[in-house]
């Protein structure tokens, strides 16, 4: 943040300085100012707590926009992470909209750079903990740079200021904000962020703070201090900085999940014991209360559930691939929840039908003239009038595609490619017709 001028009145005719009074908070002293808030500590007469409280700009004729800030508002009010700056109170106080945060040390900006590995090791961890939470909420940040890195005196780094986060839901979306020069993904520039446009943004961080320099566009790699950065980790953590950083956002990791467990892997042996207490954590909490969220809701969609081998996300055998990581590796051979299996894509089929239905395998010699029992069928094939079982893609009785549009409740949506039910709360990827449900 910059640092403040002397303050300007706005049209309500309150002059925000030193000693005034906002609601319950008294103004200390201006912090800096960013893109659309000033930044003040304040004291909570309330609480008797120092705060750090936002408030829109003013503009040249003294209008405040409470807009952006209560966009923020809305975006981070249900996240709750030791890694997100937390919020504590929102109110609109003498037609200002003001935010209240908790109060920070510093930020990643007013460190020395380059610094220990150690130690911005130990910050981009917790960074990427607090990132991950949100993009599994779906919640992009758009703007992440040392300034929005905040530091406290127990030695935990928050992510704060989502005032121009985005909330994934469905197909891309075209934002103008563009977030912070230098720490922009290029596909964010024109429009498009996704979660890999965050991973990009934490990749030249982390170039930054070790080697001492910001990579500038193009980001033709190698970049300068390369040696440095190679020196000073080794090739893995080298490779695991090129994929971060790549231009292209395919090769890029797909959240800050993914990155964090990759970062984990790269480190050096000298600094393997950083992390140790996150390397050995099988899941964090919110992951297991998502997973029982998710079947709690469709246990009656899929009586059979699996674990997908790449992710141990939650899956049903009738999928095409994982809805939460897009793994098309799984096999049903040994676990299928019907009696015979498809030899062309592993997955259970019934002696009684004559073609798979879940792929388009050739056709195979009827065994059964009777149905199996203990197989419920949910509909007929507009076609032949033969039963389907739900999501099937073929009808194992006269092999045509199933067009008819699968309408299934609990699910709250349908994919923008294929019109079957998906729910972008939990997936990243239809199942059904394999497209990213993020693009």
């Amino acid at each position: 943040m910059n640092k403040s001028k002397k303050s300007n009145p706005d049209n309500t005719g309150l002059h925000l300085k030193s000693g005034v009074n906002l609601g319950k908070y008294r103004l200390k002293k201006r912090i800096g100012t960013g893109g659309f808030c000033e930044v003040w500590e304040a004291r909570d007469s309330v609480e008797g707590i120092c705060v750090a409280l936002k408030i829109p700009l003013a503009d040249i004729n003294g209008n405040r926009d409470n807009e952006v800030l209560l966009r923020e508002v809305r975006a981070v009010s249900k996240l709750r992470h030791p890694n997100i700056l937390s919020v504590k109170n929102a109110d609109i106080v003498a037609d200002h909209a003001v935010l209240a945060t908790e109060l920070s040390m510093r930020t990643l900006a007013d460190c020395s750079k380059p610094m220990s590995v150690k130690r911005v090791i130990l910050i981009i961890a917790q960074v990427l903990e607090g990132l991950a939470y949100a993009h599994h909420h779906r919640i992009v940040h758009c703007d992440v740079n040392p300034n929005n890195i905040f530091l406290f005196p127990d030695n935990r780094a928050a992510l704060g200021d989502f005032g121009i986060s985005l909330k994934l839901k469905g197909r891309r979306k075209t934002v103008d904000d563009y977030g912070t020069p230098g720490y922009v993904a290029p596909e964010q520039a024109y429009g498009y962020p996704t979660y890999r446009s965050d991973c990009f943004a934490i990749g030249l961080i982390l170039y930054e703070y070790i080697t001492g320099l910001l990579p500038r566009w193009p980001f033709d790699w190698p970049f300068r201090g390369n040696e440095r950065l190679r020196e000073r980790t080794g090739l893995a953590f080298v490779k695991f900085i090129k994929n971060s950083v790549a231009v292209d956002p395919k090769r890029r990791f797909s959240n800050a999940d993914k990155m964090l467990t990759a970062m984990i892997e790269a480190l050096p042996k000298k600094h393997k014991n950083i992390l140790a207490p996150k390397a050995e954590k099988k899941e964090t909490d919110w992951r297991k209360v998502r997973r029982e969220a998710f079947v709690n809701r469709y246990s009656r969609v899929f009586p059979v559930i699996f674990r997908c081998i790449d992710c141990d996300e939650p899956i049903a055998e009738m999928m095409q691939i994982c809805p939460w990581c897009g793994s098309g590796k799984n096999r049903f051979d040994s676990c299928s929840q019907f009696s015979h299996i498809c030899t062309r894509c592993h997955k259970g089929v019934l002696p009684e039908w004559r073609f798979c239905p879940w792929c388009y395998g050739p056709g195979y010699e009827s065994k059964n003239i009777t149905s199996s029992p203990k197989v419920h069928y949910h509909c007929r094939c507009n076609h032949c009038n033969g039963k389907l079982v739900r999501f099937m893609r073929y009808c194992p009785w006269c092999h045509r595609k199933v067009k008819q549009a699968w309408d299934v409740r609990p699910f709250p949506e349908t994919c923008g490619w294929c019109n079957w039910p998906v729910d972008t709360e939990f997936w990243d990827y239809c199942p059904w017709c394999k497209h990213n449900l993020m693009l």
